[in-house]
């Protein structure tokens, strides 16, 4: 594990996956409208750990409240359209729901580049719901720019929009 700015840790640590999941899903579902059964975190868990089997380079950023709980997280991997070998895809980005509003996602946010360059990534993608406005305007603030590029979501068939940040 490395720690990195903002008290994030980087780790590939599979007992944080199940902790992660259940972010995934509860954040989900609540930035859905959707009932708790329908987006599970056995579901979820699946979904994490892909992530951290892709690449020797992929890692979860986590940070923990004064419990040790983690309340948020960010799961990156190499990207997997492999545009680029030194291009980072931020898979998954989660802040416990009850938490949303007191500047998680920025605190992941701000350590996310440090942590993504130990893996010689130069630049880190990500693709957000269109209408996922409370995120877009967190990546906006924090200096990602949206590429233009679009696609349907291969699962709900909603548009999403490419964003990246460059490191170097």
């Amino acid at each position: 594990m490395t720690e990195f700015e903002m008290g994030a840790t980087k780790t590939r640590d599979p007992k944080l996956v199940t902790q992660a999941a259940t972010i995934w899903a509860e954040a989900t579902a609540h930035r859905d409208d959707m009932q708790a059964s329908d987006t599970t975190i056995d579901k979820s868990i699946p979904l994490i750990e892909d992530v951290l089997a892709a690449s020797e380079h992929s890692f979860l950023l986590a940070i923990a409240d004064d419990d040790d709980s983690i309340v948020s997280f960010a799961a990156v991997e190499p990207e997997r359209e492999a545009t680029s070998p030194d291009r980072g895809e931020l898979r998954f980005l989660g802040v416990a729901p009850e938490h949303w509003g007191e500047g998680w996602a920025r605190r992941l946010l701000i350590a996310l580049p440090d942590a993504s360059r130990e893996e010689g990534f130069k630049d880190i993608i990500l693709w957000v719901y269109a209408d996922n406005t409370r995120a877009i305007w967190v990546y906006e603030a924090m200096g990602w720019n949206a590429t233009g590029r679009t696609r349907k979501h291969e699962v709900t068939g909603r548009l999403e929009a490419e964003y990246r940040i460059k490191l170097t």
